[in-house]
C-alpha cells in the first residue's frame, strides 16, 4: 500500500497528502528544497456573524400559485428574487513551510531519486544518494514532524509564510519559530481582511535536532540530520461563537512540548501504530499486483493507455480509505469538497460543503470500509446544521424541524445559497443529511447509535411534513422542487430549473420518513400525531414512474432535459445511495438502468464524481462490466498523478465515491431491511449478497474486513469468478439472529456469535457458481 515516484511534485496537485483531521500537509518532494503546503481544519474565511434575511410573507405561496398553473419560468423567476442568500464561507490555506539546504544548489533530482507514500503508516520519504527525509503528521500528538538525514554536515533554512496578512517571530529560545495572522473577513468577490475580525491562526515550529541560529526571519540549522516540529490551531471556538479563543498559542506551545518530550522514535512509533490500526482493518486483493514495483504515474499512464491493472484499482481503494482516516477524525472538521487541502484563497466553490451529492459521496465508504469513527466530524456538522436549521425552517417556509440547503461552511450555513434556483433553491439538504445518521445505525444496531439518529430523523421528518404540499390529485408533492442543479426545457423552451415533485424530492421524503417510523417505534416514541402523519404520507406519497424512452423521470411532468448528459444523477438517488429499489422491483430497475444509459449516452461521467456515482449505480444493478468500465474511467479521465480526484479541477469525492463503489460490487447489505411500509423485516436485519457485481477482469481475489449493515464483518475470497470462503463475525446487533445462507435453490442457517468467527468453505461451492450469486440473510 504505497504510492511512489521518481521525480518530485512540479505542482499541487502531484504533491501527496499528510494529515490527522486537523492539519494538512501536502509534501513536494523537492530534490534540495521541501516544500511542504499547510491547512488547518477551522480556518475558513467569515467569522460567523452574517446570515441572509428571510424571503418576504407570502411570496412562497405566490410561488406555488405560478407552479399550479404551470408557470414554471415565472416562479423560478420569484424564487431567485426571494429564496436566495450568500454564498457560503470558503475553506482556506493556512501557509507553507520550506526546508531547504544551502549547501548544496538546486537541481535536478537525480538517479536515485525516489519519494513515497506509505497508506499504512501515513508516512512520506524521500531518498537519493548521500540524504533521506521523512514526514508524517501525528494524530496522537497533534503535530507534524520533520526529519532530514545527511551523510555529511549539512546547513538548512527553514522558513514559513503565509498568504494572509501575517508576521514571523522567533519563539523567544532561538530553537523555533511562530507564525501568527488572521483569515480573511470574506473572499466575496476579492479577499477582504477586517481588523480585529475574522478566524485568526497560530504555527508553532520547533528544531530539535541540529544546531540552530536565527536568519533573517527563518531559522539556520547545521548538523547531520535536522528534526522540527509543527503544530498549528485557530481561534474558532464554534458555529455559533465568534472566533475570539486566546488560547491558540499556548495550545501550539503545549503539543510541541509534549511532543518534544516523547523523543522523535516514540512519536513517529505512536503515528505509525494509530493509523496502521485503521488501515489494517481491511486488506483488497483483486489479483496478482504484476505492476506493484512501478511509480504510480508510470501505472496510471499504461491505463490511461488502454492496460489493465487491478492492483491499482485495489490501490486507488486503500488510498481512499487513506484519505478518509488523514481528513477526518472525532474532534475535527468533517472532509470538504478538498477533504483537508486546499492552496487557494478563493477555491474552487469554495472548497466548502456541498449536500447535494459531494458531500454525502465523501463519506459513502467510512461504514463499509471500516472506518466508522471518521464520520463523526459529519455527525457533528449534522447536529450543529439541526440547530442552525431550526430559524431557517421556521423563517423561511413556516415550517417545523430543521432544514439545510445545496451549501453550509464551518459556519453551518443552513439558508440558501446565491445564484441560480437550480442549485440554491432546494431545502432538503438536511433530509439526506439525516439519512447517514439511520444508515450509521443499520450498519451498527445499537440503541445508543438509534438514540442519536432520532434526534435528526425527527426533525428532518417534521420539516418534510410541513413542507409537503397537496397536488391537484390530491397526492402529496412538493412544490417549489428543484433536481440539483439540472434543469428542464418549458413549453416555450425556455430553461427552467423549478417545478414539482421532483424523483430526488419523493426518495429523500420516502427514506426519511420511514426511517424515522421505524425508530420511533423501535424506541417506543410516544407521539400519535406524528406516526399518524408519517404512516399518511409513506402510503400516499406517490412513487416516481417511468416517462420518456421509459426512463425513470426526474420531474413529475417529464419534461424534456436541457442537458440529457448532466452530471448528476439525482432522479437515481433511490437506486444509489438509496434502498428503495429491491432486486425484485423488475420495472423499478429497468426504468432506472434506462435512466442511466440515456444518460451515458448523452456523455454524464465526465466530472469524476460523476463517474464514481455511475460506478455505483452500476454497482447495485449487479452490472460487473459497467463498474469496471466507470471505475476505469474514474482513473483514466478523472485522477491526478497523485491519485487524487479531478473534478476538474481538484475535488476529493472523486475518491471517496470510487472507493465505496468498487466495495458496493463486492457485497451488498443494502437488501431485505428495508423500512418501508410494504417490508418490514427490522431495522436491525440484513440481507447480504456476495459479489454481486464482480468485473470479469478481477476473477481471483478476497477481500477482509469489510463490514455490512446488520452489525457484521465479513471476508470474502473467490477464484475463476466464483465464491470459495466466506467468513462472517458479528460485532453488532442481537447474536440470537440466526444467519440464513441461501441461493436460487438451498437455503442453510448459521448463527453468528459475538466472539469467534463463522466460515463458510468450499463444501458451500454449489451455491457459488458464477453469475448465480450467494446471499446470506439476518432475517
Amino acid at each position: 500500500m504505497t504510492l511512489h515516484y521518481e521525480q518530485p511534485a512540479d505542482d499541487w496537485t502531484r504533491a501527496l497528502p499528510l494529515g490527522n483531521g486537523h492539519l494538512g500537509a501536502m509534501v513536494w518532494g523537492g530534490a534540495r528544497t521541501e516544500r511542504i503546503d499547510l491547512n488547518e481544519g477551522t480556518l475558513w474565511s467569515g467569522d460567523g456573524r452574517a446570515s441572509a434575511p428571510a424571503p418576504p410573507p407570502g411570496a412562497l405561496a405566490q410561488v406555488r400559485d405560478l407552479l399550479a398553473r404551470g408557470r414554471w419560468h415565472d416562479a423560478q423567476t420569484l424564487m431567485e428574487a426571494h429564496f436566495t442568500g450568500h454564498p457560503p464561507e470558503a475553506f482556506q490555506p493556512l501557509g507553507t513551510l520550506r526546508v531547504g539546504r544551502l549547501d548544496a544548489p538546486e537541481g535536478p533530482a537525480g538517479a536515485g531519486y525516489r519519494r513515497s507514500l506509505s497508506l499504512r503508516d501515513a508516512l512520506h520519504t524521500v531518498t537519493r544518494p548521500g540524504e533521506q527525509r521523512e514526514c508524517f503528521v501525528s494524530h496522537p500528538d497533534r503535530v507534524l514532524a520533520l526529519r532530514w538525514q545527511a551523510d555529511r554536515e549539512a546547513v538548512w533554512r527553514v522558513a514559513l509564510s503565509t498568504p494572509h496578512p501575517g508576521a514571523v517571530t522567533q519563539n523567544g529560545t532561538a530553537t523555533g519559530i511562530r507564525l501568527t495572522g488572521r483569515g480573511p473577513l470574506t473572499v466575496h468577490p476579492q479577499p477582504a481582511y477586517t481588523p480585529g475580525r475574522g478566524v485568526g491562526f497560530h504555527v508553532s515550529l520547533r528544531v530539535v535536532e541540529g544546531e540552530v541560529t536565527a536568519d533573517r526571519g527563518g531559522l539556520r540549522v547545521r548538523g547531520h540530520a535536522l528534526t522540527l516540529l509543527l503544530s498549528a490551531s485557530t481561534s474558532f471556538r464554534a458555529w455559533n461563537l465568534p472566533p475570539d479563543d486566546p488560547d491558540a498559542g499556548a495550545r501550539c506551545e503545549a503539543w510541541l512540548d509534549a511532543a518534544q518530550a516523547l523523543g522523535y522514535a516514540a512519536l513517529r512509533g505512536r503515528h505509525a501504530a494509530d493509523v496502521s490500526a485503521l488501515m489494517d482493518r481491511v486488506t483488497l486483493d483483486l489479483g496478482p499486483d504484476r505492476h506493484a514495483a512501478q511509480p504510480t504515474d508510470r501505472r496510471l499512464a499504461a491505463v490511461r493507455a488502454g492496460g489493465d491493472d487491478p492492483g491499482l484499482h485495489a490501490l486507488h481503494v486503500q488510498y481512499g480509505r487513506y484519505l478518509l482516516l488523514s481528513a477526518s477524525r472525532p474532534g475535527g472538521q468533517p472532509a470538504n469538497l478538498q477533504g483537508l487541502w486546499n492552496p487557494h484563497v478563493q477555491p474552487p466553490w469554495c472548497s466548502d460543503y456541498t449536500l447535494n451529492i459531494n458531500a454525502p459521496m465523501n463519506y459513502w465508504p467510512a461504514e463499509v470500509a471500516a472506518l466508522p469513527e471518521c464520520a463523526a466530524p459529519l455527525h457533528a456538522l449534522m447536529a450543529d446544521l439541526a440547530a442552525s436549521g431550526e430559524r431557517v425552517a421556521r423563517d423561511w417556509y413556516g415550517a417545523r424541524g430543521w432544514a439545510a440547503h445545496h451549501n453550509t461552511d464551518l459556519w453551518r450555513m443552513a439558508t440558501p445559497t446565491d445564484g441560480s434556483a437550480a442549485w440554491a433553491c432546494w431545502p432538503l439538504g438536511g433530509a439526506w443529511l439525516a439519512l447517514h445518521a439511520w444508515d450509521a445505525y443499520r450498519f451498527r444496531p445499537e440503541r445508543a447509535q438509534l438514540e442519536r439518529a432520532w434526534t435528526l430523523l425527527e426533525g428532518s421528518a417534521r420539516f418534510l411534513l410541513d413542507w409537503l404540499v397537496t397536488g391537484p390529485d390530491g397526492a402529496p408533492g412538493t412544490a417549489p422542487s428543484t433536481s440539483p442543479e439540472n434543469t428542464f426545457l418549458d413549453e416555450s423552451g425556455r430553461v427552467c430549473a423549478v417545478g414539482a415533485s421532483s424523483s430526488l424530492d419523493l426518495d429523500l421524503i420516502r427514506e426519511v420518513c420511514g426511517a424515522a417510523r421505524s425508530a420511533a417505534r423501535t424506541l417506543g416514541v410516544t407521539d400519535p400525531d406524528l406516526l399518524a402523519r408519517l404512516d399518511g404520507v409513506l402510503a400516499r406519497l406517490p412513487r416516481p414512474q417511468p416517462g420518456r424512452l421509459g426512463a425513470r423521470r426526474e420531474w413529475a411532468h417529464d419534461p424534456p432535459p436541457a442537458e440529457p448528459g448532466h452530471r448528476h444523477l439525482s432522479h437515481l438517488f433511490a437506486l444509489f445511495p438509496g434502498t428503495l429499489i429491491p432486486e425484485d422491483d423488475h420495472a423499478g430497475r429497468a426504468a432506472c438502468r434506462a435512466a442511466l444509459d440515456d444518460r451515458l449516452a448523452h456523455g454524464s461521467g465526465h466530472t469524476g464524481w460523476s463517474a464514481a456515482w455511475i460506478a455505483a449505480l452500476c454497482a447495485r444493478l449487479g452490472d460487473g462490466a459497467g463498474l469496471h468500465a466507470a471505475l476505469t474511467r474514474v482513473l483514466t479521465q478523472s485522477t491526478h498523478d497523485s491519485l487524487l480526484g479531478d473534478h476538474p479541477p481538484f475535488q476529493i469525492d472523486t475518491n471517496f465515491g470510487a472507493a465505496a463503489a468498487l466495495l458496493e460490487g463486492l457485497l451488498h447489505s443494502h437488501l431485505g431491511n428495508s423500512h418501508l411500509p410494504d417490508n418490514l423485516n427490522g431495522p436491525d436485519a440484513a440481507c447480504l449478497r456476495l459479489l454481486p457485481a464482480l468485473p470479469a477482469a478481477w476473477p481471483d481475489g478476497s477481500v477482509r474486513g469489510l463490514r455490512a449493515r446488520g452489525g457484521l464483518r465479513v471476508d470474502l475470497a473467490w477464484a475463476a469468478g466464483a465464491l470459495t470462503r466466506v467468513t462472517l463475525r458479528r460485532e453488532s446487533g442481537d447474536p440470537a439472529r440466526p444467519v440464513r445462507v441461501h441461493s436460487r435453490d438451498t437455503t442453510v442457517q448459521v448463527t453468528v456469535p459475538m466472539t469467534g468467527d463463522v466460515t463458510l468453505g468450499p463444501t458451500l461451492s454449489p451455491l457459488c457458481a458464477p453469475g448465480r450469486g450467494l446471499t446470506l440473510e439476518i432475517p
